[in-house]
């Protein structure tokens, strides 16, 4: 029978794969309390979760999931680090493992894919999630935008058929004059 520490564990893990676009392994070994406490409290300002858990367990919640080649990297210590933003949650630990060299980034899971730490490390170079929505919505607003302002100001077309219809307009004057020269002399 499992240990109910462990079963709750699992269901933790379980609801971090569930509720994170991004996840990544740390190994912590070689930090003091205070290190890891300024840790949290970084992430935490960010809205990441840290947490502790056995690799046993994360490899039970893995295999669960389906995540194939998660197993490699659960050895020694691991930490996990969860988040819906891979690039914020990634500078982060690589700004923080610039001064404190014992932390290590060991891989990662990006929804159901296992990554190693070099891709880990190229997610930094990514836009934040706030900054990916405001292009999609500069994308999409900017030809919204030039379409109210053509509708408002009138359509470059409409001049054109206006021009057209006069001309047509004119050329159809012309012809019906012609046409009653024509009569009135015979």
């Amino acid at each position: 029978m499992p240990n109910e520490a462990n079963v709750q564990q699992v269901g933790q893990i379980r609801e971090l794969f569930e509720n994170s676009d991004v996840i990544l392994l740390a190994d912590f070994q070689g930090l003091n309390v205070a290190e890891v406490n300024e840790l949290r409290q970084q992430l935490r300002a960010a809205n990441i979760q840290y947490k502790v858990f056995k690799n046993t367990l994360i490899n039970v919640v893995a295999q669960e999931k389906e995540i194939d080649g998660l197993a490699p990297y659960l050895k020694g210590n691991t930490a996990l680090a969860a988040s819906d933003d891979p690039a914020t949650i990634t500078k982060i630990l690589l700004d923080f493992i610039k001064d404190h060299e014992s932390l290590q980034i060991k891989g990662g899971i990006l929804g159901s894919q296992v990554v190693d730490a070099n891709a880990v490390k190229a997610l930094k170079d990514m836009p934040s999630q706030e900054v990916l929505i405001g292009q999609v919505v500069g994308g999409i607003s900017a030809p919204l935008y030039g379409l109210v302002g053509v509708l408002k100001n009138g359509s470059p077309m409409t001049s054109f058929v206006n021009v057209l219809s006069n001309t047509i307009g004119q050329v159809s004057s012309v012809l019906t004059q012609i046409a009653e020269q024509k009569k009135a002399a015979e």
